[in-house]
């Protein structure tokens, strides 16, 4: 069934790839002799082109898997046959979608679909399998390690790259195209996004993942695709770049297209790159940076051609341009369309430190604006459709996954019940490795775990590492950094066990001696090849033993984990990320690793009025210049106490940067670059950027109604904020616009509760009650009353204001009148960290 050009292609991709592959060319040469031949090219297809980690993670019979059922598609799906072959090859064959852990699930997938859309026209099918992907996963936000698809299906709850992952394996379970649609980051708020896209009958339509809707082309995050500066999609092969789509280059064996044209109003940027005799810099680093979570980040990252130009096509709004060669960078603020075209001459480095001028610069950033690039909307039949099927679908959802929890074996352990219940189908795992014995350190590693842990853990793999000695360690260094089987963000195996194994017993007592020849083994042992890897991922540590290749971020891992496996407390630092091991009485770095003794360090005392409004990753950061760029250093949950906050830093060159954004998504930012030399303390006052004007918001008259409690009684919207102003919220529970704000009032419910402020939620319907995160919300945030309200009172309302009525939620800040001072619809990340400050400035 494949080409001669598919089969050269796949040949050549192979060949390229087999000095890499050298450690696993037994288990290779033995599964290519069970393969058929178009198994056989589709194998080095995969081989050829994945990312190098997947190779030592997986088995070979996990890819076959693969392989075996986009044949089997191949040959018997209508629509899956008359595919273009490259289509089929980069959104079908495939196996990876972006960074999730691989099982062999298609078949599985397809299992649960193949009734549901069978007969249907491949429209149809699109919605229906939709439908299906929203009856087993809805939103939730969590970290950033991406879930497998199936445990997704496993557990339910998915944030948007995980559910986006989880319907686009649907959709190739199924024979269908699809891929994964992101914005890195969004321009008009703090946050990014990712959905799907399908293709049918020759063209890609998008929709959002497991948020069904009655039409393609339809989904809430429409209009804030429509503020991008950036969209991307990427493929794991090149076999399908055939110039229709925009090339925004490589991540090593992930390659990145330009969608943001079908998405947003765009404009072509070009960027020049000069050295100081005016010569092109040919092959020059050319970053695009949006302003988000008080960042520069990187949204794509090009390389100059030997004219030293690079272009690009993006959306129009402010952008920062970073360009460097060999050692030195240059940066500049582009304002789009004004200013298409920039020149960078870089000039700066870090061993010349005369341009980190220690002052405060002032800049001023504006997102796109909305614009209806898919202006269609769906019918009042097709809306109450919807409205029916989407809430059948979570009925199931919630149906299913409460089956999986068993109240009276939670009973038996009720510190543990919330992972118990959070686990879902994967309930039997913990609640098996609870009771084998009673051992406290089984409910120790729980405890030491992230709830996305308790969806996918397996007790195996929690058993070997409970081959740990608890020693004389200090209760919180044992289990955080001991015991613990979690590192970074690497998938959970059973690596104590097989490191043990792997290393004889001298190297063992060595290592245990000194900690540092276990750095200097993996630098001398472990490779990295980063044109062959995707940096998203991360191997485990057993993974990089096997296939002698590893990232710095997984070198960084596999220290640590040898470390822990031999008795020695170990972690990455969660500022830097840098490894370290416990030595006597403190954590240290490797030397190799960047270690300095304390004649090299240095620290910088931040001094700060109302030190609980700076938020990390929200109103400031703090990067460090390693070579040609900034480093955002992480330090979240750090706030100013007694107005001052202390950081033992390195030396080196910093960029501070502090934000204000305002309702209309736009961004008042002051950055500061300094020097730190070793031994010395800087002291440097934080300092909020100054409002446009101070205008305060203008008061709308409202249009008086009533809002019913539960028991039916009515209250006058009039009467509910006559004495002081409170946030009326037509809420959508269950879908992810929603979801983030109830979760943002659970990141503030300390700063909300001492306030006092008060929020009137209106539900569209009582069963809207049984939403898991507006419970929570409700057991921790004060001030909420629950109400409903005629649609007609909502719609009336947000016309008032100028928001759209269709896009739930929909905020409004209502003072005596009642009149409007602020309003906000759909999806508008940090809405109520806007709200809690026009609020503040309101009595009545």
């Amino acid at each position: 069934m494949v080409s001669a050009r598919f089969q050269d292609y796949a040949r050549k991709k192979y060949a390229e790839r087999e000095v890499f592959l050298a450690p696993l060319r037994e288990e290779l040469e033995n599964g290519f002799s069970g393969c058929t031949g178009d198994e056989a090219v589709c194998m080095k297809f995969l081989y050829g082109t994945m990312p190098l980690r997947d190779a030592g993670e997986y088995a070979f019979s996990t890819f076959l898997g693969f392989v075996r059922h986009a044949l089997w598609l191949r040959e018997n799906v209508e629509w899956c046959k008359s595919l273009p072959e490259d289509i089929f090859a980069d959104y079908v064959l495939s196996y990876r979608i972006n960074n999730e852990d691989i099982t062999d699930c298609r078949a599985f997938f397809y299992s649960q679909l193949r009734e549901r859309i069978d007969g249907l026209e491949p429209e149809e099918a699109v919605k229906e399998i939709n439908y299906w992907c929203a009856e087993n996963a809805a939103y939730e936000a969590s970290d950033e390690r991406t879930a497998s698809p199936m445990t997704v299906y496993r557990c339910g709850k998915g944030r948007c790259g995980e559910e986006s992952v989880f319907a686009v394996t649907a959709y190739r379970s199924a024979g269908i195209p699809a891929r994964q649609i992101y914005t890195p980051r969004w321009s008009h708020c703090d946050d990014n996004h990712a959905w799907v896209e399908v293709y049918i009958r020759g063209s890609w339509y998008f929709l959002g993942a497991c948020e069904p809707e009655e039409v393609l082309n339809k989904g809430w995050f429409a209009a804030p695709a429509s503020r991008a500066i950036l969209i991307h999609s990427r493929a794991f092969s090149d076999f399908s770049a055939d110039g229709q789509q925009e090339s925004l280059g490589r991540d090593g064996a992930a390659v990145y297209y330009n969608n943001t044209p079908a998405y947003a109003r765009t404009c072509r940027l070009g960027v020049t790159v000069e050295d100081e005799q005016g010569r092109p810099c040919e092959k020059a680093g050319v970053a695009v940076e949006i302003l988000n979570m008080a960042e520069y980040y990187p949204a794509a990252v090009l390389t100059a051609d030997g004219q030293g130009r690079a272009e690009i096509t993006v959306g129009m709004g402010t952008v920062r341009v970073r360009a460097w060669k060999d050692d030195r960078f240059a940066e500049a603020l582009a304002v789009l369309p004004e200013e298409k075209e920039i020149r960078l001459v870089p000039e700066f480095s870090a061993e010349e430190k005369e341009w980190a001028s220690d002052i405060w610069e002032q800049e001023e950033w504006t997102p796109p604006q909305e614009y209806p690039m898919h202006p269609g909307k769906q019918s009042e039949e097709q809306k109450r459709r919807r409205e029916r099927r989407f809430a059948e679908a979570g009925a199931k959802r919630e149906s299913r996954f409460s089956s999986y929890y068993e109240e009276e074996k939670a009973a038996e352990y009720p510190q543990e019940a919330f992972m118990l219940r959070a686990a879902g189908e994967n309930f039997g795992e913990l609640y098996e490795f609870l009771v084998r014995d009673g051992s406290v350190d089984r409910r120790r590693m729980l405890h030491s775990l992230s709830v996305k842990d308790y969806k996918d853990l397996k007790k195996e793999v929690l058993e070997d590492h409970l081959l740990c000695e608890r020693g004389d360690w200090p209760e919180d260094i044992y289990v955080k950094y001991l015991l613990c089987p979690r590192i970074g963000r690497e998938e959970l195996t059973a690596w104590r066990g097989f490191i043990r194994a792997y290393f004889t017993e001298e190297e063992k007592r060595e290592f245990r001696r000194d900690p540092e020849r276990i750095y200097r083994y993996i630098r001398e042992n472990i490779r990295y090849a980063p044109e062959q890897e995707y940096a998203a991922l991360c191997a485990t540590p057993a993974g990089c033993l096997k296939l002698k290749y590893g990232s710095p971020e997984s070198q960084n891992i596999l220290f640590a984990a040898i470390c822990r496996s031999l008795g020695i407390p170990a972690r990455l630092n969660h500022v830097t990320g840098k490894p370290e091991y416990w030595r006597g009485d403190s954590f240290r770095i490797p030397e190799e690793a960047g270690g300095e003794n304390t004649k090299g360090r240095a620290a910088l005392v931040l001094l700060a009025e109302d030190g609980d409004s700076w938020n990390y990753f929200r109103s400031w950061t703090l990067g460090r210049l390693e070579g040609t760029g900034f480093r955002t250093l992480d330090y979240s949950g750090c706030m100013p106490e007694n107005n001052s906050l202390y950081l033992a830093l390195e030396k080196g060159i910093y960029r501070l940067i502090t934000v204000r954004r305002r309702p209309d998504g736009s961004q008042c930012v002051l950055r500061r670059t300094f020097a730190l030399e070793a031994g010395e303390t800087k002291r440097i006052r934080l300092k909020c950027p100054e409002e446009k004007n101070g205008d305060r918001n203008e008061k709308i008259p409202l249009q008086d109604f009533a809002l019913r409690d539960a028991d039916g009684n009515a209250h006058m919207l009039s009467a509910l904020t006559k004495e002081e102003a409170a946030v009326l919220a037509f809420l959508g529970t269950g879908e992810e616009p929603t979801e983030h704000v109830l979760n943002e009032l659970l990141d503030c419910a300390s700063r909300w509760n001492e306030r006092g402020h008060r929020l009137l939620a209106v539900l569209r319907s009582p069963e809207e009650l049984e939403n898991r995160t507006l419970r929570k919300v409700l057991d921790n945030v004060s001030g909420i009353q629950v109400y409903a309200a005629g649609r007609e009172d909502m719609e009336r309302t947000a016309e008032s204001m100028g928001v759209d009525s269709e896009k739930l939620p929909v905020l409004v800040i209502v003072g005596n009148g009642p009149a409007g001072i602020y309003a906000c619809a759909g999806y508008h990340v940090g809405s109520v960290e806007l709200m809690l400050g026009i609020a503040g400035q309101y009595e009545k």
